[in-house]
Protein backbone atom coordinates (compact mmCIF):
# COMPACT_ATOMS: atom_id res chain seq x y z
CA UNK A 1 0.00 0.00 0.00
CA UNK A 2 0.85 3.61 -1.02
CA UNK A 3 2.55 5.03 2.03
CA UNK A 4 0.89 8.34 2.14
CA UNK A 5 -2.51 5.96 2.01
CA UNK A 6 -1.22 3.81 5.00
CA UNK A 7 -0.81 7.47 7.20
CA UNK A 8 -4.87 8.19 6.03
CA UNK A 9 -5.82 5.09 6.80
CA UNK A 10 -4.18 4.42 10.32
CA UNK A 11 -4.73 8.05 11.52
CA UNK A 12 -7.00 7.78 14.91
CA UNK A 13 -8.33 10.08 17.52
CA UNK A 14 -6.49 10.40 20.66
CA UNK A 15 -8.75 11.21 24.02
CA UNK A 16 -6.18 10.71 27.03
CA UNK A 17 -2.61 12.72 26.66
CA UNK A 18 0.11 12.74 28.66
CA UNK A 19 1.74 15.67 29.61
CA UNK A 20 4.53 15.00 27.24
CA UNK A 21 5.08 18.22 24.89
CA UNK A 22 5.46 17.50 20.47
CA UNK A 23 9.00 18.38 20.07
CA UNK A 24 9.28 21.86 17.91
CA UNK A 25 10.54 20.45 14.87
CA UNK A 26 7.37 18.03 14.45
CA UNK A 27 5.13 20.55 15.90
CA UNK A 28 6.12 22.89 12.95
CA UNK A 29 6.16 20.18 10.15
CA UNK A 30 2.33 19.53 11.45
CA UNK A 31 1.69 23.54 11.01
CA UNK A 32 3.37 23.99 7.70
CA UNK A 33 1.27 21.06 6.33
CA UNK A 34 -1.91 22.73 7.28
CA UNK A 35 -0.16 26.15 5.73
CA UNK A 36 0.09 24.32 2.64
CA UNK A 37 -3.58 22.69 2.35
CA UNK A 38 -5.40 23.55 -0.96
CA UNK A 39 -7.60 26.72 -0.96
CA UNK A 40 -10.21 28.35 -3.02
CA UNK A 41 -9.14 30.55 -5.54
CA UNK A 42 -6.00 30.97 -3.53
CA UNK A 43 -7.38 33.34 -1.28
CA UNK A 44 -6.30 31.41 1.96
CA UNK A 45 -8.50 32.74 3.84
CA UNK A 46 -7.65 30.95 7.18
CA UNK A 47 -4.99 30.49 9.65
CA UNK A 48 -3.58 28.79 12.43
CA UNK A 49 -3.59 30.28 16.37
CA UNK A 50 -1.26 27.83 17.89
CA UNK A 51 -1.63 27.44 22.05
CA UNK A 52 1.35 25.92 23.64
CA UNK A 53 1.05 28.18 26.81
CA UNK A 54 -0.48 25.82 29.97
CA UNK A 55 -2.19 29.13 31.62
CA UNK A 56 -3.58 29.95 28.43
CA UNK A 57 -4.55 25.89 27.72
CA UNK A 58 -5.69 25.95 31.49
CA UNK A 59 -8.17 28.89 31.31
CA UNK A 60 -9.20 27.43 27.92
CA UNK A 61 -9.76 24.35 29.63
CA UNK A 62 -12.03 25.29 32.68
CA UNK A 63 -13.88 27.87 30.17
CA UNK A 64 -15.19 24.25 28.18
CA UNK A 65 -15.23 22.40 32.07
CA UNK A 66 -17.96 25.25 32.66
CA UNK A 67 -19.72 25.45 29.79
CA UNK A 68 -19.71 21.39 28.52
CA UNK A 69 -19.16 20.10 31.82
CA UNK A 70 -16.40 17.61 30.35
CA UNK A 71 -12.31 18.39 29.23
CA UNK A 72 -12.75 18.62 25.40
CA UNK A 73 -9.36 18.88 25.22
CA UNK A 74 -8.64 15.39 26.83
CA UNK A 75 -5.19 16.92 28.86
CA UNK A 76 -3.24 17.29 25.23
CA UNK A 77 0.06 20.00 25.60
CA UNK A 78 -1.33 21.61 22.69
CA UNK A 79 -4.20 23.39 20.75
CA UNK A 80 -4.65 24.66 17.06
CA UNK A 81 -7.30 26.68 16.54
CA UNK A 82 -8.13 26.85 12.63
CA UNK A 83 -9.99 30.34 12.03
CA UNK A 84 -11.09 33.17 9.55
CA UNK A 85 -13.07 35.70 8.80
CA UNK A 86 -17.14 34.22 8.81
CA UNK A 87 -18.14 36.43 6.12
CA UNK A 88 -15.91 34.43 3.79
CA UNK A 89 -17.51 32.09 1.84
CA UNK A 90 -15.02 29.25 1.25
CA UNK A 91 -13.95 29.34 5.28
CA UNK A 92 -15.36 26.03 5.93
CA UNK A 93 -14.05 24.25 3.05
CA UNK A 94 -10.71 25.70 3.70
CA UNK A 95 -10.18 25.16 7.27
CA UNK A 96 -10.89 21.94 6.83
CA UNK A 97 -8.49 21.43 4.70
CA UNK A 98 -6.11 22.95 6.84
CA UNK A 99 -6.93 20.90 9.70
CA UNK A 100 -7.33 17.29 7.54
CA UNK A 101 -3.36 18.06 6.18
CA UNK A 102 -2.86 18.52 9.77
CA UNK A 103 -4.17 15.13 11.13
CA UNK A 104 -2.37 13.21 8.27
CA UNK A 105 0.68 15.22 8.97
CA UNK A 106 0.65 14.26 12.71
CA UNK A 107 0.15 10.77 11.92
CA UNK A 108 2.35 10.53 9.98
CA UNK A 109 5.06 12.02 12.52
CA UNK A 110 3.60 9.55 14.83
CA UNK A 111 1.99 12.43 17.03
CA UNK A 112 -1.78 12.14 18.58
CA UNK A 113 -4.03 13.87 17.90
CA UNK A 114 -8.09 14.89 17.82
CA UNK A 115 -10.62 16.88 16.20
CA UNK A 116 -12.24 19.62 18.91
CA UNK A 117 -15.55 21.35 17.69
CA UNK A 118 -16.56 23.33 20.83
CA UNK A 119 -14.23 26.33 20.40
CA UNK A 120 -16.34 28.40 18.05
CA UNK A 121 -19.56 27.88 20.07
CA UNK A 122 -17.55 28.69 23.26
CA UNK A 123 -16.03 31.78 22.19
CA UNK A 124 -19.22 33.19 20.33
CA UNK A 125 -20.73 33.13 23.85
CA UNK A 126 -20.56 36.45 26.03
CA UNK A 127 -20.17 35.04 29.28
CA UNK A 128 -16.53 34.23 27.38
CA UNK A 129 -15.68 37.63 25.55
CA UNK A 130 -12.61 37.82 27.98
CA UNK A 131 -10.93 34.70 26.67
CA UNK A 132 -12.00 35.46 23.42
CA UNK A 133 -10.34 39.10 23.52
CA UNK A 134 -7.33 37.24 25.21
CA UNK A 135 -7.21 34.75 22.06
CA UNK A 136 -6.61 37.97 19.80
CA UNK A 137 -10.08 37.23 18.13
CA UNK A 138 -11.75 39.58 15.89
CA UNK A 139 -15.12 40.38 16.24
CA UNK A 140 -15.87 38.46 12.57
CA UNK A 141 -13.48 35.54 13.26
CA UNK A 142 -15.22 31.92 13.35
CA UNK A 143 -13.14 28.84 14.47
CA UNK A 144 -13.93 26.39 12.15
CA UNK A 145 -12.12 23.73 14.27
CA UNK A 146 -9.61 22.37 16.10
CA UNK A 147 -6.47 20.34 16.82
CA UNK A 148 -5.49 18.90 20.06
CA UNK A 149 -1.69 17.53 19.65
CA UNK A 150 0.71 15.41 21.90
CA UNK A 151 1.29 11.76 22.74
CA UNK A 152 -0.96 9.58 24.43
CA UNK A 153 -0.86 8.37 27.63
CA UNK A 154 0.62 5.09 28.88
CA UNK A 155 -1.13 2.22 27.93
CA UNK A 156 -3.57 3.92 26.06
CA UNK A 157 -5.08 1.84 22.83
CA UNK A 158 -6.50 3.12 20.01
CA UNK A 159 -7.69 1.07 17.28
CA UNK A 160 -8.97 2.15 13.48
CA UNK A 161 -12.62 1.98 13.43
CA UNK A 162 -14.45 -0.31 10.51
CA UNK A 163 -15.96 1.86 8.00
CA UNK A 164 -19.44 1.41 6.95
CA UNK A 165 -19.73 -1.13 3.73
CA UNK A 166 -21.95 0.95 1.52
CA UNK A 167 -19.72 4.01 2.27
CA UNK A 168 -18.68 4.19 -1.50
CA UNK A 169 -20.92 4.28 -4.31
CA UNK A 170 -20.66 4.31 -7.74
CA UNK A 171 -23.13 5.80 -10.67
Amino acid sequence: MNKVIQVISSRVSCRSYSDKKVPKGKLSQILEAGKFAPSGMNKQVCNILVIKSKSVLEKIRLALKEKFNRDCLYGAPHLCLVKGNENEPLLVQDASCILENMFVAATALKVDSCWINQLDELLKDPKYLKLRKRLGLAEEDRVVGSIVLGYRKEGVKIDVKARKEDFIKYL
